[in-house]
């Protein structure tokens, strides 16, 4: 079994940390009307749940937040053993 010493040396690496969005279905045509600025709504709100990833890996569930100004998530659960 290992212990908390042995995976010290791990507590330093850094993963990057996905907040997944889900957006509308668009058309191809829709698509390709974009340009820089464009708008795509969420059809998410402030409160609501969405999926945490690390490293491509499901590691729980967060509510989305506005702290001052910034979007933000608020941990809520957590997922035992990833995808």
């Amino acid at each position: 079994m290992t212990t908390p010493t042995e995976l010290e040396h791990l507590l330093d690496v850094s993963l990057n940390l996905e907040v997944v969005l889900p957006g509308p279905t668009m058309r191809l045509g829709e698509l390709l009307e974009l340009s820089e600025g464009s708008l795509i709504k969420t059809g998410r709100q402030a409160g609501e749940t969405v999926e945490v990833l690390a490293a491509g890996s499901l590691v729980g569930f967060a509510e989305l937040a506005d702290a001052k100004g910034r979007f933000a998530v608020r941990m809520v659960r957590f997922q035992a053993g990833g995808r």
